[in-house]
């Protein structure tokens, strides 16, 4: 990334669910001026979101696919969305009477292909708008540029580096775990694909940026997918181009133990302790990480983050991305 997207995302505070996605294409679904308003008076309203998961914590706006689906479902709705389309959205799956369910844990939505195909052919002419690109720039790099940097580079690493029987071999172990898995699937490594901005991809909730692109093979909608995710993200960060060097960390520095402390890949630092507070430096007087408002952010009380070292009295850990320290009075290991 270039210097000056590096630094103001950090100023922005960097931070898609097939609903994101839905949702982030409602501006497309129509050449109908009403519509693209429609769609543009929500991009521009990504800083006044609700979250519609009662079961889901809030990382809104650093997080990942469910909870970004879950605030861009209070900007518009399934069956307004519906409306807008000349096709239906879905051709199966649990999605019903105008409402999203995001709580099933058995099914999922199958895409219509011809739905996808139109919006994405949209979504060029709407951020084709350069004054409406720069309008909405600001929001768009705090709430989404993460999420849709992640799934460009997971989708361009499979595409770029693994053949097609590994890939689909990638997909099929993604769908049989549920995008619950945080193991290697058949050789391609999320914690080894690293954001140009220093923060590397693997976390606990990544691996659901990978069962999004799995789902989208398995109704087949990848290719339209993707066609509408490049055209926005290369809106707004025109400088992209996937290499396996910018993007790859090697394996010997993999290995290292700066990386994953004394080089175990499965070690987890455990939360016991509640609204336990995350320090930037090991040290109780050391800044904490806090929401946009000022307040301190929490991990919840049994949630397991990527062990990447110690020093005193801390562990380092994987916060969605971000490398930070709990204490280890109020946490454990766990291979």
């Amino acid at each position: 990334m270039k210097t000056h997207h590096i630094s103001y995302l950090r100023k922005a505070g960097t931070t898609l669910a097939t609903i994101a996605f839905a949702l982030t294409f409602s501006a497309f679904v129509s050449g109908d001026t009403d519509n693209t308003q429609r769609f543009k008076d929500a991009a521009l309203n990504l800083d006044k979101t609700s979250h519609t998961l009662t079961d889901e914590f809030d990382y809104w706006p650093e997080c990942g696919i469910r909870v970004t689906g879950s605030h861009l479902a209070s900007l518009i709705s399934l069956a307004e969305l519906e409306k807008m389309l000349p096709y239906p959205l879905y051709v199966s799956g649990p999605h019903s009477n105008g409402q999203w369910d995001l709580d099933n844990k058995d099914e999922f939505g199958h895409y219509n292909p011809k739905a996808i195909e139109y919006l994405a052919g949209l979504a060029k002419t709407v951020v084709s708008d350069r004054h409406f690109v720069k309008m909405s720039e600001p929001l768009v790099l705090k709430y989404l540029y993460r999420q849709m940097h992640i799934m460009m580079v997971i989708h361009d690493a499979l595409y770029t580096d693994f053949s097609k029987e590994t890939r689909e071999l990638v997909f099929n172990s993604s769908l049989e775990s549920k995008g619950e898995s945080y193991e290697a699937y058949n050789g391609f490594n999320l914690n080894q694909l690293r954001l140009e901005d220093g923060t590397y991809v693997y976390g606990n909730i990544d691996y659901r940026f990978l069962h999004f692109w799995a789902r989208r093979w398995a109704d087949g909608t990848i290719d339209q997918f993707y066609q509408g995710l490049s055209t926005v993200f290369k809106a707004y960060y025109p400088e992209y181009e996937y290499t396996n060097e910018a993007y790859w960390i090697p394996d010997e520095e993999m290995m290292e133990e700066e990386w994953y402390g004394d080089g175990e890949l499965d070690t987890y630092v455990v939360i016991d302790g509640s609204e336990l507070r995350l320090r930037l430096e090991p040290s109780t007087s050391a800044d904490t990480f806090k929401w946009g408002d000022g307040s301190n952010r929490h991990p919840k009380v049994g949630e397991r983050f990527l062990f990447l070292g110690e020093e005193g009295d801390f562990y380092q850990i994987d916060f969605h991305g971000h490398a930070l320290w709990v204490s280890k009075k109020f946490t454990h290991l766990e291979n």
